[in-house]
């Protein structure tokens, strides 16, 4: 959010610099930050837009992946030979450490614009049993 704002206020600051035309410097130097913070402000809108947008979606497929590795963590709990035990403790932690790195990235107020609150406070952590460890 920070981040998006300071580019908005260094286009607004290019834009009052060559309005007022105190040399051409100045003017130039005004065109330049005008450029500069409206082209960076119109790409980190398209990210907002693209981070927000469609997030049943996503919230749907992280549904489905958090299911699948509990399923897959009660499977390695189990005497099944067919499964991994080191792999589904490694796709946990993953699983864990995106959930975290979202949760911290949404609610960071430098970034919170960049990621929808509405997917983040739908993601859970996986508590490793364990069980699963040993």
């Amino acid at each position: 959010m920070i981040i998006f704002i300071i580019t908005l206020a260094v286009a607004i600051i290019g834009i009052w610099l060559i309005d007022h035309k105190k040399n051409e410097i100045m003017e130039g130097v005004g065109f330049l930050l005008f450029v500069c913070g409206g082209l960076v402000g119109f790409i980190m809108l398209c990210f907002i837009i693209i981070a927000h947008a469609g997030v049943d979606a996503q919230i749907e497929e992280n549904r489905i992946v958090y299911e699948a590795l509990c399923e897959r963590q009660e499977v390695a709990m189990s005497e099944y030979e067919d499964v991994s035990k080191s792999d589904v403790i490694k796709d946990i932690a993953e699983w864990n450490k995106m959930v975290y790195s979202s949760k911290h990235w949404a609610y960071n107020p430098w970034t919170s614009w960049f990621y929808s609150k509405k997917v983040v406070d739908e993601l859970e952590m996986i508590e490793r049993r364990e069980e699963a460890v040993q």
